[in-house]
């Protein structure tokens, strides 16, 4: 089995343990090596961070790359955001020597060096193409069969080397085959590929919550979705706690239960739902777990 060196970022180890939680047992039953990336920074941020100081933006993901470099294994991330900067600066500093010899010349102040010989995953990738569908078909011990699920790609989800290639489908394509793996039901909802709004609520918290998350969630609860499954730590906090926000704003309540798509693996896998914290969720997964009778 291949092995990765893990980036979990700063939500998931800070404010989401059950990501982490449901992460590792979903591993463990796959037998996938993970290994720690001791010293790492924040990714960093990939939308205001990259807009006030590129260089210093460009600098601290060089920096996380070296660490995983000199470990020789590949990183594996578990939110759209963090993928988007590593892959994006991975991506510059193999393509541009001139750019990796300046980057290079900050990070020898600390004694570190990027030379362009790892690769930047997003975990449906790992999951959907190192290991694959089929196989990770094997593992389902529990079918979700009777589980209505919206699927959120994320914008970041869509970061391709090609912009113009129809690559930039490929992981979020994978997203969908790996809830389709549970044996969940996909519903439509007609705004799938809309922003949830995560990263306007930085500069406008009504317009975040009002014209996007606000036009997913009553799309989604037409659709009778059950619940939204995603892949990125910050999307989960917009679902979650702009769910509670919106109270604010609009005269509804939605309580749509969301899940990482690590967690619900974890479910379809047999894994107990205590042994990956599923309390721990703002909007209680309760109705979920009735459902697939857990």
């Amino acid at each position: 089995m291949p092995e990765y060196v893990a980036f979990w970022g700063c939500y998931i180890p800070a404010r989401m343990p059950n990501i982490e939680a449901a992460s590792r047992k979903v591993f463990e039953v796959l037998g996938v090596s993970i290994e720690e990336l001791e010293g790492a920074s924040c990714c960093p941020e990939p939308v205001i961070s990259k807009l006030v100081a590129r260089k210093l933006w460009t600098a601290l993901a060089a920096r996380n790359i070296a660490l995983a470099e000199a470990k020789g294994k590949d990183i594996m991330t578990l939110c759209n955001g963090c993928y988007e900067t590593l892959f994006e600066v991975n991506h510059m500093l193999k393509e541009d020597a001139e750019l990796r010899n300046e980057v290079n010349q900050v990070l020898s102040g600390i004694g570190k060096k990027v030379e362009g010989k790892i690769e930047v995953k997003h975990v449906v990738e790992v999951l959907g193409e190192d290991i694959g569908i089929e196989k990770l078909k094997e593992y389902v011990k529990r079918p979700l069969r009777s589980l209505n699920v919206a699927v959120h790609y994320g914008c970041h989800l869509f970061r391709s080397a090609k912009p113009d290639d129809e690559d930039v489908w490929k992981k979020p394509r994978l997203l969908e085959e790996l809830i389709r793996v549970t044996e969940a039901n996909l519903v439509e909802y007609g705004v799938e590929r809309l922003c949830c709004g995560y990263p306007a609520r930085q500069a406008n918290v009504e317009f975040s919550l009002k014209n996007r998350l606000h036009v997913k969630l009553k799309n989604m609860r037409e659709s009778n979705a059950d619940c939204i499954v995603l892949a990125c730590p910050a999307c989960y906090i917009q679902f979650e706690l702009g769910q509670t926000e919106l109270r604010r704003y609009v005269k509804e309540t939605f309580r749509i239960p969301v899940l990482h798509i690590m967690e619900l693996l974890a479910l379809s896998f047999g894994i107990s739902p205590d042994e990956i914290g599923i309390k721990l969720h703002r909007i209680p997964v309760k109705n979920v777990l009735e459902k697939v009778k857990i």
